[in-house]
């Protein structure tokens, strides 16, 4: 999840188009919508699914992650900040 106030491209651009993203909106009014994210990110030839809260994504991942993957939170320090302790 990202605010609007960012280089969107700039950023998706640095991401590796072989993950698996899960794409939501941090609780503020400048969060940028998850569909909206998703769809600029495809454009750049990233994949994943759109959920409508932080905690919603967080939780997609980690029932489709294997032992082995890495769940990388990251996008907006806002989106990090509603990660609950594990």
């Amino acid at each position: 999840g990202m605010v609007n106030d960012k280089d969107v491209r700039k950023i998706l651009a640095l991401l590796p188009p072989e993950a698996e993203y899960y794409f939501c909106e941090p609780d503020m009014p400048r969060a940028l919508p998850a569909v909206e994210l998703q769809q600029k990110a495809t454009l750049m030839g990233l994949r994943g699914r759109v959920h409508p809260k932080v905690s919603d994504a967080l939780h997609q991942a980690i029932c489709h992650a294997s032992p082995d993957d890495l769940i990388f939170i990251g996008g907006s320090t806002f989106v990090v900040a509603e990660i609950p302790s594990l």
